[in-house]
């Protein structure tokens, strides 16, 4: 399947969305950290939109940046997401670092091309362990391979010595992964992929999220057991370039150490929908 020609005008780019995370033992070292989380920009070409949402992010700031894959949308769309990216990565300056994990849509060439990007920590079922700050990236992708990702996070942090002390952090991509992060004891996870259903009658009725999850479950934040997961809208759309009582989301969290939103559950519930 191709994509749509049907280009209506862009609205205005989002505003970074500031959400208060309270998560349970988070380090004293990210209390009142930002984080700020990209995912699904979904790029075929460098529109005018773009720069826009370049711009404004020039102005944030963030402690971090989170991305969490979809950066392209076609086979030949690489060279424009790599352009678009590369721009954007140098517009936003994190204070400590930006990493990455990719999605679904983007290719084997441009995860090749994706390390010209300067400034971006990739992370392919693979973790980066920040000692300074009591955490631990990891990034799977689509397939995911959160086994592999978690391996290689255990050897990383036996070898700074902060085995069993480090807040783990997981980008990934599909919502439904948040199971599994109970399992193994992730204990937040930035997701993207269902574009927050792009289509919806109402809250929290999504037409549609590309996903196994249920449609309640299309955006917000989710918990399941001790873990947490927070489900952007993201930036762009698949298929057709239409969004409907869906706008785009730049989230921003902003940290702090607190309970866990929610109840306890043994399944996946969403808690807070945006």
């Amino acid at each position: 399947m191709t994509p749509a020609t049907l280009s209506p005008p862009r609205p205005e780019p989002p505003v970074a969305e500031r959400i208060e995370l309270s998560l349970p033992g988070l380090p004293a070292a990210m209390e009142g950290r930002t984080v700020l989380h990209l995912s699904d920009l979904h790029i075929r070409r460098y529109r005018p939109w773009f720069r826009k949402v370049i711009s404004m992010c020039s102005r944030i700031s963030p402690d971090f940046v989170c991305m969490t894959g979809d950066y392209m949308s076609w086979p030949r769309d690489e060279a424009a997401s790599l352009k678009v990216m590369g721009d954007l990565v140098a517009a936003l300056r994190p204070r400590v670092g930006a990493y990455a994990s990719f999605g679904n849509h983007d290719t084997e060439a441009f995860k090749r091309m994706a390390s010209k990007i300067e400034g971006v920590v990739w992370l392919e079922h693979r973790a980066a362990v920040l000692a300074d700050f009591g955490i631990t990236f990891l990034g799977t992708s689509t397939p995911c391979d959160l086994i592999q990702t978690i391996v290689d996070a255990r050897e990383l942090e036996q070898r700074v010595g902060v085995e069993g002390k480090s807040y783990r952090i997981l980008l990934g991509h599909e919502p439904s992964i948040l199971i599994t992060c109970a399992e193994l004891g992730v204990q937040w996870a930035l997701l993207g992929h269902t574009h927050g259903g792009q289509v919806r009658f109402g809250l929290p009725f999504a037409f549609h999220n590309s996903s196994n999850i249920p449609l309640e479950h299309s955006s917000g934040i989710l918990r399941c057991r001790d873990s947490v997961g927070t489900i952007s809208r993201g930036l762009g759309e698949s298929y057709f370039d239409v969004r409907l009582f869906c706008p785009p989301q730049l989230p921003l969290y902003v940290l702090k150490r607190g309970p866990l939103p929610g109840a306890f559950t043994r399944r996946m519930k969403c808690v807070k929908w945006w």
